[in-house]
């Protein structure tokens, strides 16, 4: 029997206080209760859930209560905030306050932080000036590249405050031997782009505290860095897409950038840290033996499908390579020297302004000319093990007015009753996604942001 009808609706009723360790693109949060339903559905037997393209792990944790998890994505920041909220470690207050006092302690921290003093003295100065008025020096610091990019366009002599400022730092951290060391990295690659440099630094500390603790409480550590992160970034909408731009498109400053930068940039990274520990630290555990892998979605599939019970994806389906939100985040857990993408500008190649790494995942989901045979490999290998799936999907039909999506709701339905006999699909009413962009450039909102498609065995 095939069943194609969206005739079926389900409500939501979700706590608005649900855990969200970061900002993100299309969190599930709001209808988690909408996907349990179809999963116990097209699966009643309470078996291990796999979590495809499980970002945040929402879906994972909700579901953790009721079923063993496994949740799978590509990117590294991900299997890291996905092990946090799953198997969160029993942490007193004490030993989250001790957490904080070794990242003060650390002598890498507390030589990388001398290192940087004349940025973070000269950022100070560049917000105390812009606030009676003078923006030049705080728009010149914004709109300079971070240290990890002067140093492969590095000019012969400086010619600006910023430049010796940075020409300095540049030298204690060679000196210091911390120039290529997994202990400076946030510094190097999004001081004075994304947050001040003060906070970087002690985002670089907590991680470096996080990488020599034990394994069971190393990704909870890392977790509640990232979420630090998230709150701090001194970004419109809080996220790592760009970084903030001080001028209109007439070149004039805008009038909103000392109080975004002042809000933003004064935040306490240690506060915010220890805060986001004792949240984390209060997660119920999920059931059973969860576990968090960073794996392409089908090798996941064909490596561990006699283990799993049901599917649950959730892949991208607009033409934005989501990585470009999550960049930092994914830099803040491998803690490397990544190679910087180019863009063409004036003629010339030049490093992205938003220092995007170089290797960032480029999503087949998210462009026309792959994106249906993802699709169809996702249906056929999930149909060869005989395994049922429940899909998310955002509706979109051509010329509707909404967001671009590079498979239409009508083709998804297609490609899946090609390998299952039985397909059902359903609206969930009342969500609305986030939109990052500007409020100019907003679409047509829909009264059902979601459908769920329900694959039966």
């Amino acid at each position: 029997m095939v069943l194609t009808s969206t005739d079926s609706r389900i409500q939501i009723d979700e706590q608005a206080s649900a855990f969200r360790p970061i900002y993100y693109l299309g969190c599930k949060t709001s209808f988690t209760s909408a996907i349990k339903t179809a999963i116990d559905e097209v699966d009643p037997s309470g078996g291990r859930l796999v979590d495809l393209f499980s970002g945040t792990g929402s879906v994972g944790a909700a579901l953790g209560a009721f079923r063993e998890v496994t949740t799978v994505d590509v990117q590294e920041y991900s299997r890291v905030l996905c092990s946090a909220v799953l198997s969160p470690p029993v942490l007193s207050q004490a030993e989250i306050a001790n957490i904080v006092e070794r990242a003060l302690q650390d002598e890498s921290a507390k030589q990388a932080l001398w290192c940087l003093q004349p940025l973070i003295e000269y950022e100070r100065e560049c917000i105390k000036t812009a606030a009676i008025g003078d923006f030049n020096s705080l728009v010149e610091l914004i709109e300079s590249p971070p240290l990890a990019v002067r140093a492969i366009t590095e000019f012969e002599t400086p010619s600006t405050r910023l430049d010796d400022a940075s020409c300095e730092v540049s030298r204690r951290f060679h000196e210091a031997g911390l120039w290529q060391a997994a202990e400076t990295t946030v510094s190097r690659y999004f001081g004075g782009l994304y947050f001040s440099y003060a906070q970087a630094a002690m985002l670089d500390a907590v991680l470096t505290v996080a990488d020599f603790s034990g394994e069971q409480s190393r990704n909870t550590l890392k977790a509640a860095a990232l979420s630090a992160a998230s709150q701090l970034v001194n970004t419109v909408g809080k996220q790592f897409a760009q970084p903030i731009r001080p001028r209109d498109k007439s070149g004039a400053v805008k009038s909103s950038l000392v109080r975004i930068v002042q809000r933003d940039r004064s935040l306490d990274t240690l506060e915010l840290y220890q805060t986001w520990l004792g949240r984390y630290a209060t997660l119920p555990r999920a059931i059973g033996r969860p576990q968090a892998l960073r794996q392409d979605y089908l090798d996941a599939i064909a490596q561990n499908a006699s283990s799993f019970s049901v599917i649950y994806a959730d892949p991208p389906y607009t033409r934005d390579h989501y990585s470009r939100f999550y960049h930092v985040l994914e830099t803040m857990c491998l803690r490397d020297n990544p190679a910087i993408s180019q863009v063409m500008k004036n003629g010339n190649l030049t490093p992205s302004r938003g220092a995007y790494r170089e290797d960032r995942h480029q999503s087949d989901f998210c462009i026309r000319s792959t994106a249906p045979t993802a699709f169809e490999a996702l249906f056929r290998v999930a149909r060869g093990h005989d395994l049922p799936l429940v899909l998310s999907y955002s509706p979109h039909e051509a010329d509707d007015g909404t967001h671009p999506r590079v498979v239409s709701m009508s083709q998804i339905i297609e490609l899946a009753n090609q390998h299952y006999n039985r397909v059902e699909i359903c609206a969930v009413d009342g969500v609305k996604h986030n939109q990052l962009n500007r409020s100019g450039l907003r679409l047509k909102m829909r009264d059902q942001a979601e459908i769920i498609l329900k694959c039966y065995r």
